[in-house]
């Protein structure tokens, strides 16, 4: 990130810290490359989190309705546990392929408000999240987690489309 003075002159900021929500989707991805770009630029580290949502109806509907029996507690925890590791090594093994070191996390919680309470503890200086996620909530211009993440964060946040 640049920043500019009152004298003109534009100085190169970087940040030790990119956290990038991962859910699976697309543009999650899509955010993780714009991170490592980044990264590679400002010789930041890259921290992968994927929240595993207490709330059922935070999930894509694809995921509630297939199979059916996965709506019991224990099976459903285990099944989007195995879910998010997988996501979160797919991320790292993106990020040792362009040499960017990187750290993933997985927490059970409340999507965006964890999001942002990790940012705020890990002292992160950049939130990289795609504008739409997997989740069944529309907004009209954001998804529910981005518009939360970018209302909410105390650090920079990057929207990904």
């Amino acid at each position: 990130m640049v920043e500019k003075r009152q004298t003109g002159r534009v100085l190169k900021r970087s940040f030790k810290k990119i956290l990038v929500p991962l859910d699976g989707s697309r543009i999650s991805f899509r955010a993780l490359k714009e991170a490592i770009n980044l990264a590679r630029f400002t010789g930041s580290q890259v921290i992968g989190i994927y929240v595993i949502p207490e709330d059922i109806s935070a999930l894509p509907i694809t995921e509630i309705v297939q199979p059916l029996s996965t709506l019991h507690q224990s099976g459903f925890e285990k099944k989007i546990f195995r879910y998010g590791k997988k996501i979160v090594a797919d991320a790292e093994e993106i990020c040792k392929k362009n040499k960017i070191k990187f750290s993933g996390h997985i927490v059970k919680g409340n999507p965006g408000y964890d999001i942002v309470k990790f940012s705020s503890t890990d002292k992160v200086g950049l939130i990289v999240i795609g504008s739409r996620g997997k989740g069944p909530t529309k907004e009209i211009f954001l998804g529910s987690v981005s518009n939360y993440v970018v209302h909410k964060a105390k650090c920079p946040v990057m929207i990904i489309k």
